[in-house]
């Protein structure tokens, strides 16, 4: 349990299963790619998990000075756009997890020692992936409006925990083709 905690944390949030719900998990992968330094840890946490984790985080002893969530949420705004937000902004209700367990009460305790900013993605579909957007070399099955804002959710995590990444970023694929020499 010790080494799920360290100054600075990154969790993605979400059910990659549901297009644009995998959007918290999908920058984690992405960022999985770089190097960085040991304060900094990143998860994964699915779905349950913020659940869980935001709870046993309230509830430690250990400290976490900034908490990073990244997730899809609907805020009205344009597929892939990014918002961030602070707990205490979150109207009661409006961040729940799939098993319609509020995100928000655990967050406020936590909210008590811990800094914490939610960087939402508005998604543009969270409907069961299907065939026609599924892709052998994706590991993630986000909508392409969603997909081209993996990297703008990368450097403003990083940035809020005092990680300047710049203003460009390569995507997985590109990644991928420049380890292969092509």
């Amino acid at each position: 349990m010790l080494d799920w905690y360290a100054e600075n944390m990154i969790v993605g949030c979400g059910n990659p299963l549901q297009t644009d719900d995998g959007f918290g998990p999908a920058v984690i992968s992405e960022m999985r790619n770089i190097s960085l330094p040991e304060k900094i840890k990143i998860l994964d946490v699915g779905l349950a998990g913020p659940h869980y984790l935001f709870t046993l985080m309230a509830q430690s002893d250990i400290p976490v000075k900034n908490l990073v969530i990244i997730d899809c949420m609907d805020f009205g705004g344009e597929p892939g756009q990014i918002t961030r937000i602070t707990p205490d902004l979150l109207p009661p209700g409006s961040y729940t997890d799939p098993h319609s367990w509020g995100l928000k009460e655990p967050l406020q305790v936590l909210a008590e020692k811990t800094d914490i900013v939610i960087f939402g993605c508005q998604p543009e579909s969270i409907e069961i992936s299907q065939m026609e957007n599924e892709a052998d070399e994706a590991e993630f099955w986000v909508t392409e409006s969603v997909r081209k804002a993996i990297p703008k959710a990368v450097q403003l995590a990083l940035a809020e925990v005092g990680v300047d990444y710049g203003t460009t970023i390569a995507s997985q694929g590109n990644l991928q083709r420049e380890r292969a020499g092509t």
